[in-house]
């Protein structure tokens, strides 16, 4: 198993009983021995009971979706968390994958075996799942390994192998294997995750427009919580940054929602270029980066925050 430099943490049988019998008292005549029931209904029962099997083998159902999606590259290598399985609380990585069906299956059929197909001297590891209350979608919590701090290795090539599992009459799956790549870790998203996980946030009230004091949220590795004001297309506000006296810096908000943003520079009267974009799922905390450059001097800025249908927002604010 391939070692990293990283810190931290993820998945089935029932058997199909077939009876083919007749449930007819048996015919009993003075010449048994030319008697044709046996091999006529020997041959029916036969040619009937090979048929259906032949033709119910292999179960209808499929994957309908899943986490991550068939063949997805860049999937993240690990989930952060907070374990609080213990007495102090602590961060923790694992990766959680996900499969819907199409119809209920086996609740009692509930293994999964990983492979690495980067690797191929890495040992298969089998998981046990948590099916949905409806019996259709697996839940697979892949841990961290004896040999890793994480559950996956970077840029490895998964299959997910689902030859256990069945559906609710006992069939195998026609299609039997989910697989996906996983791509690099992103330092940055994985400290923004840490604040995101442990840090109390900082509650603020946004402006209602930009003359209305907005409070500041311009403090490095501090999670705010914005409670925005009510307007006729959804709920918005004001927040205020003010620039490095002497240097230029890269910002990033790690937004927990898809918040539409304006970034504006007050002291100079421009607006400035910024790029709001999802992140990569790594903590439930993230899903969504904002990201600008601010230029020196003391400068005062303004997010303007909306309109969203939440009135409170929260993100991590990184300048370096």
């Amino acid at each position: 198993m391939r070692l990293s430099s990283a810190t931290f943490l993820f998945a089935t049988c029932a058997a199909l009983a077939l009876t083919g019998c007749d449930d007819d008292d048996p015919i009993v005549t003075p010449d048994a021995g030319t008697s044709t029931d046996a091999g006529t209904d020997a041959g029916t029962d036969a040619g009937s009971d090979a048929g259906t099997d032949a033709g119910t083998s292999t179960s209808t159902a499929t994957v309908t979706a899943s986490q991550p999606a068939e063949d997805e590259a860049d999937v993240y290598p690990l989930e952060m968390y907070l374990d609080a399985s213990g007495q102090t609380p602590v961060i923790a990585f694992r990766k959680v994958l996900t499969l819907t069906f199409s119809e209920p299956m086996d609740p009692t059929a509930a293994q999964v075996t990983l492979h690495d197909r980067t690797d191929t001297t890495v040992p298969a590891r089998v998981l046990t799942g948590a099916w949905s209350g409806d019996a259709r979608t697996l839940t697979v919590t892949v841990p961290r390994t004896e040999e890793s701090t994480r559950p996956l290795e970077v840029s490895t090539h998964y299959a997910l192998s689902l030859e256990s599992l069945r559906d609710a009459a006992g069939l195998a799956l026609a299609d039997t294997s989910l697989d996906f790549t996983t791509g690099e870790r992103d330092p940055a998203l994985e400290h923004a995750c840490t604040h995101t996980l442990v840090n109390t946030p900082e509650a603020v009230t946004a402006g209602r427009t930009p003359f209305d004091f907005p409070p500041d949220t311009h403090t490095g590795h501090a999670r705010y919580d914005v409670t925005l004001r009510s307007g006729e297309a959804g709920f918005g506000g004001y927040t205020g940054f003010i620039s490095d006296p002497e240097s230029a810096e890269h910002v990033t908000l790690y937004l927990n929602q898809n918040v539409p943003t304006k970034v504006t520079n007050d002291t100079a009267g421009t607006d400035v270029a910024s790029v709001l974009a999802p992140a990569r799922f790594i903590c439930a905390g993230i899903t969504h980066t904002l990201k600008f450059t601010s230029e020196p001097g003391d400068q005062i800025h303004l997010f303007q925050f909306g309109p969203v249908a939440s009135e409170h927002i929260q993100f991590v604010l990184e300048r370096e």
